[in-house]
Formats: C-alpha cells, structure tokens, sequence
C-alpha cells in the first residue's frame, strides 16, 4: 500500500515539473529579459528616468508617469499597457506584448553640461 501511494506522488510531482517547465519558456519575452547586452543609443533624450525597449532595429522610450511610448526620434507612436504588458500603436496595432518594464533597462535624463544663468533682458 505504502508503495502505490508512494508512486502515485512521484508520478503527481514529474508530471507538475513537466507542466511548469513548458509554461514557463512559452509565456516568457526573451526581448526583455536579454537586456545585458544591450547597447542604448545617445542620441535618446528623455526628460524623466524612462523605460527603454528595442525590437529589431526601432528604439521604444516608455514614460513611467503617463505610459506614452516615444520612437528613438522623441515622437509619441502609442501607450503602454500595464496589465497585459503591451505597446499599442496609436492606430490600435499590437507593437509588442509580455513585457515586464522591472526587467527593462532606465535611461536618464542628461545633466546640462554647463552651468546655466537665466538673465532678465527687460530689466
């Protein structure tokens, strides 16, 4: 008796790791979780810490405040979506979907390089 019941949880428990494993590797986005390696360009200016987001060649910028997602050029082409993790065009096109904005790399607004004056002409 001790050795079906015994069988039974061995089988219960193979049978569960199977099922986990091959859920896992299909719902995960390889995009944004390979982010070590990837290079972001410096032309990207963003007046906030933004999410940044590369799929095949075009750049994404994310804004955290509003969800608006920027091309690399700077000009809004749609929302981010956080329940489903999607990029929408602003057309309604799905750009891209799965993705997690904890495994995205920031990208900072840049400091001014030179001390800035503000001078009153009128006075």
């Amino acid at each position: 008796m001790k050795l079906q019941i015994t069988r039974c949880l061995l089988f219960a428990g193979i049978l569960a790791t199977a099922w986990n494993c091959s859920e896992s590797s299909a719902t995960q986005d390889s995009a944004s979780s390979n982010t070590s390696s990837l290079q972001i360009p410096q032309n990207i200016v963003v007046s906030e810490p933004s999410y940044f987001y590369q799929l095949g060649s075009n750049y994404y910028v994310i804004a955290p405040t509003t969800m608006t997602v920027s091309d690399g050029s700077g000009k809004v082409i749609g929302t981010f979506n956080t329940s489903t993790g999607a990029i929408m065009s602003l057309s309604g096109e799905i750009i891209a979907i799965n993705l997690d904005l904890s495994k995205m790399p920031v990208v900072a607004p840049a400091a001014p390089a030179k001390t800035l004056i503000a001078v009153d002409l009128d006075s």
